[in-house]
């Protein structure tokens, strides 16, 4: 079994919570980390994936959490199926005051609701958990965001795998998931096509009521949106391929990211910076799936006959920052950046204090001045002298490049392996 760095996190938060909140998509592997951590620490488990203990929370939600919470702390999974059961839980925690009191995890981000997340202030805390990151697979302890806000880039110490570019271009089209990521390529589509299905018909449903049409409507716009990866959202040029509005689009694309199946990636901007497009990107919360609604094998990027190979190394970088920023020490926000004259970062990351971290991707195993330019305009537009501008990209070197006095850098891609 891969450890998962957030464990020792949330044992620490139920020694200062009442109440501690897991979410993140299905299959990532929340309810293994649920189950050993209730282990633990004295929990008794109860999942409403049983229809049994469903039913029963269904019809009396207020009964059944006095009933189990008598004498126990409990763990309750996949809690967005009764979102009634909170208020009982709010309650419940309320009368007994106690720490530890209730691990909850869900599949739906049920918790950003404002009614929600306003009746539980103060009494919970919650963490984001992605499928597995490769600094779990190859048990690497490393952060990578921790290294790139605190680290002197001229003593640059990271380790990493001298790895080929087939086990880079392999890490990419596999993604994360526990269950899959390792399996060979036939049992791997078997599992991301059942993995699809179920989430578009019994996910989506926790979310909202929604007809036979919708359905359809939702796994066409995932296959789109696999096409667009990386890239701008453009709900119009969407809306015509698939034959809906706008408006429901932007409206189905709320439910896949509230899903956790994807992720709009806000656009960069303060007062300094008023010439920017306001468009957010999109990716995918797993590169392998990603890859999977793209048909995308490892043979075909190796053969370079994958036209979406560099939107996948770029999302898939994305994935690995989101894992690494949910065990960080460092507060932070990602976003991406491009100006009216198209120049353009791939990620930018700022921490609660202003500092900066911009990131552009770029597959190739050479470094070519071009690939600055976005950096360049970025720094230059708002001057902040706690900024670092990297270039990941897929050589082996830690390299210093100056252009016109600004100091960047470029990294390896295998630092994320």
């Amino acid at each position: 079994m891969v450890h998962r760095k957030l464990e020792s996190t949330i044992i620490e938060m139920l020694e200062s919570f009442r109440i501690v909140a897991i979410n993140g998509p299905r299959q990532s592997g929340k309810t293994t980390l649920q189950k050993k951590i209730a282990t633990n620490k004295n929990m008794k488990y109860y999942t409403f994936d049983d229809s049994d203990i469903y039913n029963t929370a269904t019809s009396d939600p207020k009964g059944f959490i006095e009933y189990i919470s008598k004498t126990e702390n409990i763990a309750i999974d996949e809690v967005q199926m009764i979102p009634e059961i909170i208020p009982p839980i709010k309650m419940y925690v309320d009368e007994r005051n106690r720490k530890g009191m209730f691990l909850l995890t869900g599949s739906s981000d049920m918790f950003k609701n404002s009614k929600i997340k306003e009746s539980l202030a103060g009494r919970m805390v919650s963490f984001n958990l992605y499928p597995l990151s490769y600094s779990e697979i190859n048990k690497r302890d490393i952060n990578i965001i921790d290294k790139l806000f605190t680290d002197d880039f001229n003593v640059f110490d990271v380790d990493f795998e001298s790895i080929s570019k087939e086990e880079f271009i392999s890490a990419v089209v596999n993604g994360g998931y526990p269950e899959v990521y390792n399996l060979p390529m036939k049992a791997k589509k078997a599992w991301y096509d059942f993995y699809i299905k179920a989430r578009i018909t019994k996910d989506i449903a926790s979310i909202e009521n929604v007809q036979v049409e919708t359905l359809s409507h939702l796994a066409k716009l995932l296959k789109v949106l696999s096409g667009q990866v990386s890239s701008l959202v453009n709900y119009t040029s969407i809306a015509k391929s698939i034959g809906i509005t706008d408006k429901t689009v932007a409206k189905y694309v709320k439910i896949l990211e509230a899903l956790y199946i994807i992720k709009l990636v806000p656009s960069y901007s303060n007062n300094i910076l008023k010439q920017v497009t306001k468009s957010p990107k999109v990716h995918f919360i797993d590169s392998g799936l990603a890859s999977y609604l793209l048909n995308t094998s490892v043979e075909s990027s190796m053969l370079g006959q994958n036209q979406h190979l560099g939107n996948l190394v770029e999302t898939f970088v994305y994935t690995e920052l989101i894992k690494h920023q949910a065990n960080s020490n460092e507060d932070i926000e990602i976003y991406h950046f491009r100006d009216t004259n198209q120049k353009e970062v791939d990620f930018v990351l700022e921490s609660s204090l202003g500092d900066v971290v911009a990131i552009e991707v770029k597959s190739s195993s050479t470094i070519k001045s071009e690939y600055f330019k976005g950096l360049l305009a970025l720094t230059k537009t708002i001057g902040n002298k706690n900024f670092k501008g990297i270039v990941f990209y897929g050589g082996d070197k830690v390299l210093p490049y100056k252009i016109e006095d600004y100091q960047f850098w470029a990294i390896p891609l295998k630092v994320l392996i």
